[in-house]
């Protein structure tokens, strides 16, 4: 699960080649998972809409983790992520 301290700085947004909004795809997992916001769905779709991929768009390229300060292991973080918001209904 991810901690709400660690998802705050944008360092990961401008390098990211598939224009990932990282911080905000894990305010949408905390949501979920910590305050069980039922609208955190409806979040995740908003976020990878507007101009943004979608967690599982990562291609694993790691400019986010050589930027990372928490040196956080994003990819798997994102493959989580995806695995919670993109599950096939």
């Amino acid at each position: 699960m991810l901690d709400l301290a660690v998802c705050v700085c944008r360092y990961w947004v401008e390098g990211c080649p598939k224009h990932i909004s990282i911080p905000d795809l894990f305010a949408c997992m905390n949501a979920k998972k910590v305050f069980h916001d039922w609208n955190a769905d409806y979040y995740y779709n908003m976020v990878h809409t507007v101009n943004n991929g979608k967690a599982s768009a990562c291609i694993k390229c790691g400019k986010c983790e050589k930027v990372c300060p928490q040196h956080l292991q994003i990819r798997n973080l994102l493959e989580e992520v995806a695995g919670e918001f993109e599950k096939l209904a």
